[in-house]
């Protein structure tokens, strides 16, 4: 049985009142980033949003960050078994590590302005590793959303291209 066939019993959304403009504005900027219309807005507001300490209940963009990173490691690890059939284990993890590394990622969420997607005040202080974090906490979103294959489809066209991939591969 698939997993993913179990998971909305556990992620329904409740139906909200009408939206707001930021809010709408919100989802078009994350709809022109994936290529395609999200079901669930929340996932997504939870993904672009930090850690408060004074609301421990508060939800935040890291555990969808921990999700995502670990399907962003399966859709590279079978994009690298599929496009390097006589490659040995060393050579697809060095690739794996190349592609995922944190710099990269940092590089790409910068790239696709998620660090300007977050709520929060100006006062607050931002890693320098916000943008890849959010990069992950993205897939996470978006795996969470759909499913597998269009999560994989999302990072191969259009946020971890096979181009941007081989770039990697000569470093």
């Amino acid at each position: 049985m698939r997993f993913q066939k179990y998971l909305p019993k556990f992620l329904l959304r409740q139906k909200s009142s009408a939206l707001t403009n930021e809010e709408i504005k919100f989802i078009g900027k994350v709809n022109k980033i994936v290529g395609f219309n999200i079901q669930n807005p929340d996932l997504y507001r939870e993904a672009f949003s930090l850690k408060n300490p004074s609301e421990r209940s508060r939800k935040n963009y890291e555990r969808l960050e921990f999700l995502g990173d670990a399907v962003l490691g399966s859709i590279i690890s079978c994009y690298l078994y599929i496009t390097y059939p006589n490659a040995n284990e060393g050579y697809m993890t060095q690739m794996k590590s190349k592609i995922v590394n944190r710099k990269n990622l940092n590089k790409l969420g910068d790239e696709l302005g998620l660090p300007s997607l977050l709520e929060h005040d100006n006062s607050t202080t931002l890693s320098e590793n916000i943008a890849g974090n959010l990069f992950e906490a993205l897939i996470g979103a978006i795996f969470l959303d759909v499913d597998y294959e269009t999560c994989k489809n999302t990072v191969l066209e259009r946020l971890l291209t096979p181009t941007e991939i081989n770039k990697l591969e000569s470093k």
